[in-house]
């Protein structure tokens, strides 16, 4: 029983440890830059957002994840765009023009030092930048300042841009159309919490565990259907059928009767056939004799007919087995 235990537990571990190379159950990288740590505002590892994405909820900003290109609409509401080290879809240039038309955008990026606008409106540090260019706002700044890991520690960074979304006004949007757009797909399990993809995890192994434990309960497998025993010569009997559908059924009769004859000759020993057949099976009281009278006395060709032909056949057949089993019996 104890190694029984053992080794279900030993079972258990490994399943995880495989489980967890192929679909990463547990965050190996979590606090690092990786794929599976993207800056998403549902994603609660160290680099996500959920901290910050959480606070203007419950502080009731008008604050939702929107995947649609902002480029379409119009310039009253406020669009945050958020890159990690892996996501770089995004391209600044390709916005500019509707900023200038009254857009307001928040830029949130780790490559923030490449960009720079005149007309600084504010700074915080070295770290986030707020330009006015002609009628919209663009805040550039460095994303490590509303991440989750930053904000366990250090909340100025991430009390500075809400106070640029407070100035901007209007409703908030965490715009992913980017980061999905060259055909990728947000993952709802990658950005689960690490608790809630253990406790997924411990329930598909409980549910394997059940149905193995009941599985045996129900003893050895047994076949639902007998094996079917086939009929002697089935093939022969099927390929007749075939040749009768056909209009061919001379021709199938003409092949079991030379089989007939040829049986004859091997078991009489003589070349040539009787002309009394029923007189020949009741000398040598041969069983069949009613299958012998029909084919002998018969003239119509049918497929009845090659049934009580090829059967009186075969009785040629036993007998003349049966006779070499004697004679060998005698020789021994």
């Amino acid at each position: 029983m104890k190694n029984k235990k053992i080794g279900i537990a030993l079972v258990l571990i490994i399943g995880f440890l495989v489980a967890n190379h192929y679909f990463h159950i547990i965050d190996k990288n979590i606090g690092k830059h990786s794929q599976n740590n993207k800056s998403l505002p549902l994603n609660t590892s160290y680099e996500g957002i959920s901290i910050f994405y959480d606070t203007l909820k419950s502080l009731e900003y008008p604050v939702q994840v929107d995947a649609q290109n902002f480029l379409e609409k119009g310039y009253e509401d406020i669009y945050i765009i958020t890159e990690g080290k892996y996501d770089k879809n995004f391209d600044i240039k390709k916005v500019e023009d509707w900023i200038k038309n009254g857009g307001k955008l928040i830029y949130l990026t780790e490559e923030y030092k490449k960009y720079s606008y005149p007309n600084i409106v504010k700074k915080y540090k070295n770290q986030a930048y707020v330009y006015k260019i002609e009628k919209g706002k663009l805040l550039i700044g460095d994303i490590s300042l509303i991440n989750n890991k930053t904000l366990l520690k250090d909340k100025e960074g991430a009390y500075f841009i809400l106070n640029v979304i407070k100035d901007l006004g209007g409703n908030i949007y965490f715009n992913e159309y980017y980061r999905f757009e060259q055909g990728e797909h947000p993952s709802l399990y990658k950005n689960l919490p690490i608790h809630i993809k253990i406790i997924l995890f411990q329930m598909m192994l409980l549910i394997i565990g059940i149905l193995w434990h009941l599985g045996k309960r129900f003893g050895k497998a047994k076949e639902i259907l007998d094996e079917i025993e086939r009929d002697e010569n089935e093939y022969l009997y099927a390929s007749a059928n075939l040749y009768e559908k056909s209009g061919w059924i001379h021709e199938i009769y003409d092949l079991f009767y030379k089989e007939f004859e040829n049986e004859y000759k091997k078991s009489f020993k003589q070349s040539t056939l009787p002309k009394n057949w029923i007189n020949l099976w009741e000398k040598n009281d041969l069983s069949c004799k009613e299958e012998a009278m029909r084919v002998f006395q018969n003239k119509n060709k049918d497929i009845s007919i090659i049934y009580d032909l090829d059967k009186i056949t075969q009785i040629l057949i036993k007998r003349r087995d049966a006779g070499w089993r004697k004679l060998k019996q005698k020789n021994l």
